[in-house]
C-alpha cells in the first residue's frame, strides 16, 4: 500500500470517528427523561393560564371566565412528562347545547332565496350570541381528569388533547362531534328537508374553536426529533392514502413521454440533418431540395429560438386543445419537435466533420449517394456525435418536467399534487429530484456501455 493511500485511509478514519463522537453527543444532549420539578401551586397556575389562552371565540371566553382547574396531585413520568390529577369546575356546555340542536336548524339558517346552507362563519355569526345565552343558563359541574405537561426545549408545554379540552370546557368536543349526526331540519310549514351534516358540524366547530396544539410534544433529543420528523414527513407524503401510487403513475407517464419524444426527435433530426447536408454537399441544387432546405432552416430557427415551455403551451392551448387532442399526445409532439431540432444540428455537425474522401471512396466502390451516406458516412458520424446525442437525450428527459404546465400528470405534476395535499415541499420535491437523478444516471450508464462497445468494434 502506498503512502498516499495510507494517508487517505487515515483521514477517512478520523472523519468517521469525529462523526461518531458528534452523533453520540447530540444523542446524549438533553437526554434526561425527567421533567423540571414543579410545585402543585405552580402547576395549577400554569394549567389555568394555558387553558384560558385556548379560548379565541366569544363562546369559549365566556366558559373560560367561569371555569377553574384545581390540581390535587402530580407525578413525574419517564418521558419528561408531568401527570396532573385535577378537578375542573366548569359550565356544562354539552347539557346546555345538545337539547337545542333543532332550534338552530330553523328555516332562517338558509340564505334568502337559496337552498344552500350558510358557511361555517355565517353559522357562527348567526348563532354565537344564542349559544352564549344558553351557556349563561347552564349548570356548573365538576369533572376529575388527568392533564399532561411535557418538558421540551421551549420549556413546559401543555398537551391539549381532545380529552383535556372536553373536560376543561364542559364537553365542547362532544358537542362538535355529535352535531355531525344532524341530518334534517324543519321548514316553516313543518316539512323536513335533508341537509349536509358537515356544514352544521363545521359551524359548531367554528363557534367552539380553540387555539391549541393537539399533538403530543416530542421530548426527544434534537437529532432524534429531526429523524422522527423526517419519518413523519415521509409517511404523510408517500404512505398515507397510498400517495406513492401518484409518484409511480407520474413516473410511468414521464418514461412514456420521454421514449415517444425521443423516437420522434431521432427520426426527425436525422431527416433534417440529411436534407441540410445534402444541400451543402450537392453541387446541383434542385428546386425541391432548396425548398426542403428552406423549410428545415425555418424549423430549426423557430424551435431553437423560443423556450420549450412557450412551445408546449402554444402547441396545446392554441393548436391542439381546440381540436380535442389530449395532453399526452400534444406533449409528445412538442418535445419530439424540440428534440429533433437539436438532434438535427448535432448530426449535421457530425456528418460535415467526416472527410469528403470517405464519400469519394464509397462512390469509387460503386455505391450511390444514399448507400454511401447510410453505409459509410452515418456510422462514422454516429460514433462522433454519440456523446452530444446522449447529452441531448438527458436534457430531453429533464425537460419533460415542464409538461405539468399543461396539466399532464407526469412525475413533476405528481410531486406538486402531493405537495399541495400535504403542504410539505421538502419530501415530494426531493423525491422527484432523486428519481430524475437516478434515471439520468441509468441513461448515462447505458450510453457509456454503448461507447465502449463501439470502441471494441473499431479495434
Amino acid at each position: 500500500m502506498t503512502s498516499k493511500a495510507k494517508k487517505i485511509i487515515a483521514v477517512v478514519a478520523v472523519i468517521v470517528v469525529l462523526c461518531a463522537i458528534l452523533a453520540a453527543g447530540i444523542f446524549t444532549l438533553n437526554s434526561s427523561t425527567k421533567a423540571d420539578t414543579l410545585t402543585i401551586q405552580e402547576a395549577e397556575s400554569f394549567v389555568n393560564e394555558k387553558t384560558d389562552e385556548m379560548a379565541i371565540t366569544n363562546t369559549l371566553k365566556f366558559v373560560a371566565d367561569k371555569n377553574y382547574i384545581t390540581v390535587k396531585s402530580l407525578d413525574y413520568g419517564n418521558e419528561k412528562d408531568i401527570i396532573l390529577q385535577c378537578t375542573v369546575k366548569t359550565i356544562d356546555v354539552y347539557s346546555a347545547v345538545k337539547p337545542e340542536y333543532d332550534s338552530f336548524m330553523s328555516a332562517d339558517v338558509k340564505k334568502p332565496n337559496s337552498t344552500m346552507f350558510k358557511s361555517a362563519l355565517d353559522f357562527k355569526l348567526e348563532f354565537e350570541e344564542s349559544i352564549v345565552t344558553l351557556l349563561g343558563q347552564a349548570q356548573e359541574k365538576e369533572t376529575d381528569c388527568a392533564i399532561y405537561l411535557y418538558q421540551t426545549n421551549e420549556g413546559i408545554t401543555l398537551y391539549a388533547s381532545d380529552e383535556t379540552v372536553n373536560a376543561v370546557y364542559g364537553g365542547i368536543i362532544d358537542v362538535i362531534n355529535e352535531s355531525s349526526e344532524i341530518t334534517t331540519y324543519k321548514l316553516v310549514d313543518g316539512t323536513e328537508k335533508e341537509i349536509l351534516s358537515k356544514n352544521v358540524n363545521k359551524g359548531f366547530a367554528e363557534c367552539f374553536k380553540t387555539r391549541r396544539n393537539a399533538n403530543k410534544p416530542d421530548t426527544s433529543t434534537p437529532l432524534i426529533r429531526w429523524w422522527n420528523g423526517l419519518k413523519d414527513d415521509f409517511h404523510k407524503n408517500f404512505i398515507e392514502k397510498d400517495r406513492w401510487h401518484t409518484i409511480l403513475t407520474g413516473l410511468w407517464t414521464t418514461i412514456k413521454l420521454t421514449i415517444c419524444a425521443l423516437l420522434i426527435g431521432i427520426v426527425l433530426g436525422f431527416l433534417v440533418a440529411f436534407v441540410r447536408c445534402t444541400y451543402l454537399k450537392t453541387a446541383k441544387k434542385g428546386i425541391i431540395l432548396k425548398l426542403l432546405n428552406s423549410l428545415c432552416q425555418i424549423y430549426l430557427t423557430v424551435i431553437r429560438g423560443t423556450p420549450v415551455v412557450v412551445q408546449i403551451m402554444i402547441i396545446y392551448f392554441v393548436v391542439f386543445m381546440p381540436m380535442g387532442v389530449d395532453k399526452f399526445l400534444s406533449a409528445v409532439i412538442c418535445f419530439g419537435l424540440n428534440s429533433g431540432a437539436y438532434v438535427a444540428e448535432i448530426v449535421r455537425g457530425g456528418i460535415m466533420s467526416i472527410d469528403d474522401g470517405q464519400s469519394e471512396a464509397g462512390r469509387s466502390l460503386g455505391f450511390g449517394y444514399m448507400q454511401t451516406m447510410w453505409l459509410i458516412v452515418f456510422p462514422q458520424a454516429f460514433k462522433a456525435v454519440l456523446p452530444a446525442l446522449a447529452n441531448e437525450f438527458v436534457v430531453l428527459l429533464k425537460e419533460t418536467s415542464i409538461a405539468f404546465y399543461i396539466g399532464l400528470g407526469d412525475l413533476m405534476y405528481a410531486g406538486n399534487a402531493i405537495r399541495a395535499a400535504t403542504y410539505s415541499a421538502f419530501m415530494p420535491l426531493i423525491a422527484v429530484a432523486v428519481i430524475y437523478f437516478i434515471m439520468v444516471l441509468a441513461l448515462s450508464k447505458l450510453v457509456s456501455l454503448l461507447e465502449r462497445r463501439l470502441r471494441k468494434n473499431e479495434r
